[in-house]
């Protein structure tokens, strides 16, 4: 998730924020510093869970099929994790917990998918082995698996309860045996802390850098996948900040090199605020240009191209280079607009203060200019595409099965009462045909009404995003109601809605559990929720099966019944369920005999005299500040902790504690720099960025690429460095520089043209078809595809149209 296509866009045009990370021996004084090191949990709960989906082009891998082997690759990606980054001070690993409304719309939307996909490969499957049993093949039986479900990776199930306590034995055991681990601290924030993994990790940071006695050249590395998370990192307005990540633009190297693992990458912060200052660079006769509000802006203005919590702009597509768009109407616009378009400083007014909406207005006109051509563009791309699929097919027709062809075809594709594109965006009456079509609404007042209320949904969804970036929640209810945003040039009159958001509180797991399980998973359910709710009308939605996804959970139940109801059945929870379904704190562990974490062994000690109170920690003594209380699953244990893995050990004489901990109170965020921060070295200029024409400007889908040189190593220093000086150097100069028959072919006709006619998707690319055969692995039943060659080395279009005819047009 996160925003699409944002990471290959930003790398293609920035290449020089991107470095190698590499493993190295622990020996090793040469390398990167970081102080601490925080995982997206979840991003690597999903790579352990199905490997298969990150497959290597020749690398077969075979999915895990118990508990048991998840939680092993789990423990092993840490590992691998750790030995990369090294930290010295503190590892936070962070769990999805409850999320917003906002996000669990989306959740539900994609479980419900996987569940329909599940379904389909399965009937698929048996009729492959029903087609082998009648050619008298031998058939083995279907594997059974026990994380055959990718649904249990959600809040609440009884995966989460063992991957916790799992999490925990993980900590405790490489505090007691692995020496890079004696002195530093672990946070473990798992999935009954509210909140996605990402965002408590911002939250933390965010609280952290409050506190007076805060470092502010702490080095901080992130791992995680989503693009999100580069956003939230420039949020943070930390300088010293990496996002580590597996290299995904570069897929063959397990092809070549027969590696099972992707290489990594750092993702570094600093290097991107440089590419940022030039490329945002205003001409103000007035003032000074800000770049710490200049990057605010430019992170607002990009919630347009969507994220996890609302759609994106229709003529706006990462793909289509938008960013681009977005970067030059807000340059040119900035003096009629008359300053910057957010105020940070004002994040947490509940009257929504810090927009200034009548720039906003402004930003939005000008680039409602743009919307027309871009929607004509992906038009006249759809015409030159379904051309070249019509062609194609009656080239590989018979003779004999030409004429029936071209009847079916023509039909499909040239019947004026049923034209196959009934929006035809960018064509005159576009925004009328729109609204009848998706909606169903035809007089003007209908529409008029329609467009209002997205505006002031999607005004809210701008603000409630933008407070989620820079503080906190500020509504665990809100949700942006439509699947599609409205068009820009529909964003007028935005001066007379006014911002709020209901201060509330985030859903028990065992609520979100019901409000995103299909039914497939409703195993994952308490028994006394599934015998009283599931059937039952009111209770849990029905499957939509609307494709275009018009209706959501929250508009197909009654959200206080639900509620009411789930907590009437609380009773008939057993004492494990009920502990599945409370909310917990973070939870903090080290070892007991660190003598440089000797201050917060002390805090945790006075904790067990302590029961009822929360103690301070020294953030100028210790590295972070919050509070403490006792853990209530024997923080200062010092014998047994067993193992929930059969083949690891249990731990005896156990060396590590553990405590409650209480993240600081929130405060205004500070969106500047802080003070005695050391600013890395400049290495970017102008002349490293690369100029390239606006998307809707040339003819094409996209231009010749630029290349994106690869760092061969990270940079090391000319001359040794104690590792305080190297720590508080960190960042200067490290930038990794440039790195059949008629029905078939009618049925695949179709599905063509509904891909490349999908509502604000831009065009599909052309793809072969494929001839298959079946396959049998452990992987199970799958189909071998045997692409045809239809393009050259190229991918030019190398088929010439039956006779000489002349290209068509529709």
């Amino acid at each position: 998730m996160g925003i699409p296509s944002f990471y290959k866009w930003l790398v293609t045009k920035y290449p020089s924020i991107v470095s190698s990370a590499e493993e190295e021996p622990e020996e090793s004084p040469d390398g990167v510093i970081y102080d601490n090191l925080y995982l997206d949990m979840n991003c690597v709960i999903h790579h352990c869970f199905h490997p298969q989906d990150d497959l290597h082009a020749g690398i077969d891998v075979c999915p895990p099929t118990t508990v048991t082997e998840v939680l092993e690759s789990i423990f092993e990606y840490l590992d691998r994790l750790f030995r990369i980054v090294r930290p010295r001070r503190l590892l936070y690993l962070a769990v999805d917990g409850v999320v917003p409304c906002a996000k669990m719309n989306r959740m539900r939307r994609g479980r419900f998918h996987s569940a329909f996909l599940a379904r389909a490969e399965a009937l698929k499957e048996e009729e492959m082995r029903r087609e082998l049993r009648d050619q008298g093949k031998e058939v083995p039986p279907p594997e059974i698996s026990e994380v055959s479900d990718p649904n249990v990776i959600t809040a609440g199930t009884e995966f989460m309860e063992k991957l916790s306590q799992a999490l925990q034995y993980y900590i405790r055991a490489r505090l007691n045996t692995d020496p890079g681990w004696k002195d530093i601290m672990v946070i473990l924030s798992d999935a009954n802390v509210p909140g996605e993994g990402e965002h408590k990790i911002m939250s933390f940071i965010r609280a952290q850098r409050s506190m007076e006695g805060y470092d502010p050249n702490t080095r901080h590395c992130l791992y995680g996948h989503d693009a999100d998370l580069i956003m939230l990192a420039l949020a943070s307005h930390e300088v010293h900040f990496s996002i580590l990540r597996e290299d995904v633009l570069l897929p063959n190297q397990a092809e070549t090199e027969g590696k099972p693992n992707k290489p990594y990458l750092f993702l570094n912060i600093w290097v991107l605020r440089e590419y940022l200052e030039i490329e945002l660079k205003i001409l103000d006769p007035v003032c000074e240009p800000d770049i710490e509000r200049l990057i605010d802006d430019f992170i607002f203005i990009c919630f347009l191209v969507g994220n996890d919590f609302i759609p994106h702009i229709p003529s706006l597509e990462t793909h289509e280079c938008a960013v681009d768009l977005l970067i030059e109407v807000y340059k040119t616009t900035f003096s009629k607009m008359g300053g910057y378009i957010v105020n940070t400083d004002k994040v947490k007014d509940k009257h929504g203060s810090y927009l200034e909406v009548s720039r906003l207005e402004i930003f939005f006109h000008e680039l409602s200019m743009y919307e027309e051509k871009i929607f004509l563009k992906r038009y006249e791309l759809k015409q030159d595409f379904l051309q070249k699929v019509y062609h194609e097919m009656l080239c590989e027709a018979s003779e004999s099965e030409r004429p029936e062809l071209r009847r079916k075809l023509d039909d499909h594709f040239f019947n004026e009462d049923h034209p196959y594109d009934r929006e035809r965006l960018g064509l005159p009456g576009w925004k009328s045909r729109f609204h009848r079509e998706y909606f169903g609404l035809e007089t003007s007042n209908e529409i008029g009404n329609l467009q209002n209320d997205m505006a002031q949904k999607y005004l809210e969804g701008l603000c409630w995003v933008f407070q989620c970036y820079f503080a906190d929640v500020p509504s665990w209810s809100w949700y942006y109601p439509f699947s599609v945003a409205p068009f820009v040039s529909s964003l007028k009159g935005l001066s007379r809605f006014q911002i709020s958001f209901a201060v509330d509180k985030p859903l028990r797991p065992f609520d979100q559990l019901m409000a995103v399980l299909p039914s497939q998973s409703w195993l994952n359910l308490p028994d006394c929720y599934f015998c009283k709710f599931m059937g039952r009308e009111g209770y849990y939605p029905k499957l939509q099966t609307d494709m275009n996804g018009h209706r959501f959970f929250w508009s197909g139940i009654s959200e206080e019944r639900l509620l009411a109801t789930t907590k009437a059945v609380d009773e008939e929870l057993t004492m494990d369920e009920m502990r599945r379904n409370t909310t917990r704190q973070d939870k903090i562990f080290l070892n007991r005999n660190s003598n440089a974490l000797a201050h917060i062994n002390g805090v945790i000690v006075r904790t067990s005299n302590c029961p009822l109170q929360k103690l301070p920690i020294d953030s100028a003594t210790s590295g972070i500040g919050g509070w403490l209380s006792p853990d209530d699953d024997g923080g200062l244990s010092n014998s047994f902790f067993p193992s929930p893995i059969k083949n690891l050990q249990d731990i005896t004489n156990d060396q590590a504690i553990s405590a409650t901990f209480f993240n600081p109170e929130a405060v205004n965020p500070t969106p500047r720099l802080l003070s005695n921060v050391r600013v890395p070295d400049k290495t970017v200029t102008g002349a490293d960025i690369s100029k390239r024409p606006l998307w809707h400007t040339y003819p094409g889908s996209r231009p010749p690429p630029p290349m994106v040189q690869r760092p061969d190593s990270i940079w090391k220093p000319s001359t040794p460095a104690t590792p305080r000086e190297e720590h508080k150097h960190a960042g200067t100069g490290w930038a990794g520089r440039g790195r059949g028959n008629n029905a078939i072919a009618a049925a695949q006709a179709q599905e063509l043209a509904t891909r490349s006619s999908s509502y604000g998707h831009g065009t599909a690319t052309d793809t072969p078809r494929s001839s298959s055969s079946y396959s049998y692995s452990r992987r199970g039943f799958h189909r071998v595809d045997m692409p045809r060659s239809r393009f050259d080395n190229d991918g030019a279009y190398s088929v010439q149209p039956p006779g000489g005819e002349q290209p068509r047009r529709w």
